[in-house]
C-alpha cells in the first residue's frame, strides 16, 4: 500500500511539473509546432521516405530530441562555458548545441539514477543504501558522459593527425601543378574524405564567403588543435605576408610533416614491446608455468611426504 501511495504521489508531482512547464512555454511550443507543420506541408515525398525509415529513426530519436529541446530551455549556461562546450562538441563531431548536450547529459544521468535505485530496490537493500546507489548513478551518468565526449574528441583528433600527411601531399602537388591555394583547397575537398577534409571544407566555405584567408586558416587550426596544423597555418600566413612562394612552402611543410608522422609512428611501434610486458607477465607467463610445472607437482608432493 505504501509503495502504491509513493508511485501515485510521484506521478502526481510529475503531472503538476509537466502542466506548469507547458503553461509557461505554451506560446513557444505552439510556435515551434506551427513552424514544423509549415515546413512539412506539401512535401509528400519526404513523408514517404520517412515511412521507409526504421522505427528508431522515425520515433525514438525524434521523441528524445523533443524531450531534450524542452529541457534545454530551462538550463542556465554561462556564455564562456557555452562557447567552450560548443567548441568541444564540434571537435567531437557531435551535432548538438551546448544547451541540448547538457540536457541530454542530465537525462542520461536521471536514467542512471533511476536504474540504480530500481536495482537496489530489487535487491531489497535499506533506504540508506538506495540513496547511496542513487548517488553512484549520478556519478556514473556525469563521468560516462564526460568520458564519451573526451573519447570522441581524441578519436577525431587522431584521425585528423593520421590524415594530415596525405592531404598536404595532395595539396602540395596541386599547387605545384599550377593551381592557386584556394583552387587546390577546393580540389582536395572534392577528391578526399575524412574529418580533416570536413574542416578544410569549412575553411574553404569561409574563404568563399569573404573571410580573409589568414583568419579562416587560424580558425582551422583552432578547431583541430593539432601542433602540425598550427605550424602549417603559420608557415602559409607568413609566406603570404612576406610574398614568398607558396609552392616552396607547401613542399617543405608536406615533407616535414610526413617525416614527423613517420617518426611518431616508429616511436609508437617501438613502445609496443614494452607495453606487451604487462599482459605477458600477468596472463601468459602464469599459464606457461602451470603447463610446464603442473605435471611435476604430484611427484614433488609425494617425495616431500616420503621425507
Amino acid at each position: 500500500m505504501n509503495t502504491l501511495f509513493a508511485w501515485s504521489g510521484a506521478l502526481l508531482v510529475y503531472c503538476l511539473i509537466y502542466m506548469t512547464f507547458t503553461t509557461i512555454f505554451s506560446k513557444k511550443i505552439t510556435m515551434q509546432q506551427r513552424l514544423d507543420e509549415k515546413s512539412k506541408a506539401g512535401n509528400r515525398q519526404v513523408e514517404n521516405d520517412e515511412l521507409n525509415k526504421p522505427f528508431e529513426e522515425r520515433f525514438v530519436k525524434p521523441t528524445l530530441g523533443r524531450i531534450i529541446s524542452f529541457f534545454a530551455v530551462l538550463i542556465p549556461v554561462n556564455a564562456a562555458s557555452e562557447e567552450r562546450l560548443n567548441q568541444q562538441l564540434k571537435q567531437a563531431e557531435i551535432r548538438m548545441g551546448a544547451r541540448e548536450y547538457q540536457a541530454a547529459v542530465l537525462l542520461f544521468t536521471f536514467v542512471c539514477v533511476v536504474g540504480m535505485v530500481l536495482y537496489s530496490t530489487m535487491l531489497g537493500l535499506s533506504v540508506s543504501l538506495r540513496i547511496l546507489f542513487g548517488m553512484l548513478g549520478i556519478y556514473a551518468g556525469l563521468v560516462l558522459s564526460r568520458f564519451d565526449l573526451k573519447r570522441n574528441i581524441i578519436k577525431r583528433k587522431t584521425a585528423i593527425y593520421h590524415q594530415l600527411p596525405d592531404t598536404l601531399d595532395l595539396l602540395s602537388v596541386s599547387v605545384s601543378a599550377g593551381l592557386g591555394f584556394d583552387q587546390a583547397l577546393s580540389y582536395v575537398v572534392e577528391h578526399m574524405e575524412g574529418p580533416l577534409i570536413q574542416e578544410l571544407d569549412t575553411t574553404q566555405r569561409e574563404i568563399s564567403m569573404g573571410i580573409p584567408r589568414k583568419e579562416a586558416l587560424e580558425r582551422l587550426a583552432a578547431r583541430c588543435e593539432c601542433d602540425e596544423i598550427y605550424i602549417f597555418v603559420g608557415a602559409i600566413n607568413q609566406a603570404d605576408e612576406l610574398g614568398a612562394s607558396i609552392k616552396n612552402v607547401m613542399e617543405t611543410q608536406a615533407a616535414a610533416i610526413r617525416l614527423t608522422h613517420k617518426q611518431n609512428v616508429e616511436e609508437q611501434a617501438q613502445k609496443l614491446s614494452v607495453k606487451m610486458m604487462v599482459p605477458m607477465v600477468l596472463f601468459i607467463l602464469p599459464v606457461t608455468f602451470i603447463i610446464i610445472l603442473g605435471p611435476a607437482i604430484p611427484s614433488v608432493i609425494s617425495a616431500l611426504k616420503g621425507v
